[in-house]
């Protein structure tokens, strides 16, 4: 048999034989949201209450416990924080209170609160760069931790240049040209700000081009230390004019055949490193041919590695020789088909040269064909054009005049006739100092003079660098 009334029993209503009790359950139950620096997902609420009767054995501890997800709290007195709740979600609490003799009954639940926290870290995106010393950074966003969100925040690596947004994507100025970043990006709310995303792909800006380098002789460049981008524009020499031979008015001759211009090669954005050197090598123009000759074809121009003797990267070639009086044919046009092509290059046709009729002006040179950089520092660059025909001489009913030269071309000389002032024909004026070909000579009209005129001579080659 037990011995009734020993130490330390508890009758069934929680009460000892010696008097003391259980706690009564806690009254007046409220929760508040905590959120301020609070971490995602990781909300807290701060639980307060008023304890109830410790029915004669003091209250040791009282413990809050979520309504969902059974977080607790324990502490000696009001309140108690619970940690641990899901951002932007709602809970209730109840609040036990525990003695000697054991825990109360929990408490009526509190009002329901939102718990709340700082953002959820966005999501990078793929960064990009289009504009000089300036990156875009895209993102999506996380959830926004029970508070709106008010600005994103992208942050360089290197250097911890910011930019902010409302939205994605992020601008960011302010950036070293040349340099590789990546970024990061945080959301803000009033809670305070997320954790940073994982760092997006590498980005280098680049900065806005300008002439390096006009060329007109064979030379070596160097390209600027943190320079990152270049442009090459090169246009081939002028071909050189025919001539013609005087002798008389009942020759009626063909003026000279005007030289061919020198065809364009260019590539854009091509990839260099600061420091590095290259070659261009410069054709002269072709040289007028005197007494009814055929003019010269002028040589090729090529842009090259390392130095002038380098490999070659691109050849453009130059314009072709015009015709004597014989056949007072123009030079022929070139194609846009580069001699060599060793890094993706591209060629424009030059303009073919004009020729010279019998009782007729020379006719004009074609204009070479113009390539679109779409870059507004580099802008637009047009391929040699051809220079003019000859005038034809005459009886009487001339002077024939020169044909004009297309775009950088030179214009044929004028012909003449016996009874002009002026009783020789003009010689071709020379191409331009970009490729142009040369004039075709006017035809002599006097019989009682006998001479010869000269084809203009094809304008040299020339090189533009651009670099950024």
């Amino acid at each position: 048999m037990p011995i009734l009334g020993g130490r330390g029993a508890v009758n069934p209503r929680g009460f000892g034989w010696m008097g003391a009790g259980k706690p009564n359950a806690p009254t007046s139950v409220t929760a508040v949201d905590v959120g301020t620096s609070r971490a995602f997902n990781n909300g807290a609420a701060t639980v307060s209450f008023t304890a109830g009767s410790d029915n004669g054995a003091p209250i040791t501890s009282f413990t809050a416990t979520s309504s969902p997800g059974g977080f607790t709290a324990s502490g000696a007195s009001s309140p108690l924080t619970v940690t641990g709740l899901a951002s932007n979600t709602a809970y209730t609490f109840t609040v036990t209170a525990t003695n000697s003799v054991g825990t109360s009954d929990a408490s009526t639940a509190s009002a329901s609160m939102t718990a709340t926290t700082v953002p959820q870290a966005p999501t990078i995106g793929t960064a990009s760069t289009s504009s000089p010393a300036t990156a875009t950074v895209p993102f999506t966003a996380g959830a926004n931790g029970g508070k709106s969100v008010s600005t994103f925040t992208a942050t360089s690596s290197p250097s911890s240049i910011t930019g902010t947004s409302a939205t994605s994507p992020i601008t960011v100025t302010g950036l070293t040209n040349g340099t590789a970043y990546t970024f990061t990006v945080t959301a803000t709310n009033a809670n305070g700000t997320s954790t940073a995303s994982s760092a997006s792909n590498s980005v280098t800006p680049q900065g806005v081009y300008s002439l390096l380098a006009t060329v007109n002789t064979t030379s070596n460049f160097t390209i600027p230390s943190g320079h990152t981008r270049a442009v090459v524009v090169l246009r081939g020499a002028g071909g050189g004019a025919g001539g013609v031979n005087g002798g008389g008015y009942s020759n009626r001759t063909r003026g000279g055949g005007g030289g061919g211009g020198g065809q364009l090669g260019y590539i854009a954005d091509y990839v260099v490193s600061g420091g590095q050197t290259y070659g261009i090598t410069i054709a002269a123009g072709g040289a007028g041919a005197p007494q009814g000759n055929a003019g010269t074809a002028a040589g090729n121009s090529t842009f090259r590695s390392t130095n002038t003797t380098g490999t070659i990267l691109m050849e453009v070639k130059g314009g072709l020789g015009g015709g004597s009086d014989n056949t007072g044919s123009g030079g022929a046009a070139s194609d846009a088909s580069l001699i060599t092509n060793n890094i993706g290059a591209s060629a424009l046709a030059s303009g073919g040269g004009g020729n010279s009729s019998l009782d007729q002006n020379g006719n004009a040179g074609g204009s070479g064909s113009t390539w679109t950089s779409g870059i507004a520092e580099v802008g637009n660059h047009q391929a040699g054009g051809g220079g003019g025909g000859g005038g034809s001489g005459s009886r009487g009913d001339g002077p024939y005049n020169g044909g004009a030269g297309g775009n950088n071309g030179g214009s044929g000389g004028r012909g003449n006739n016996n009874f002009s002032s002026q009783a020789v024909g003009l010689s071709g004026n020379s191409g331009g100092t970009t490729g142009g070909g040369g004039g075709g000579g006017g035809v002599y009209g006097d019989p009682s003079f006998s001479g010869t005129t000269s084809g203009g001579s094809g304008g040299a080659a020339q090189a533009q660098i651009y670099t950024k």
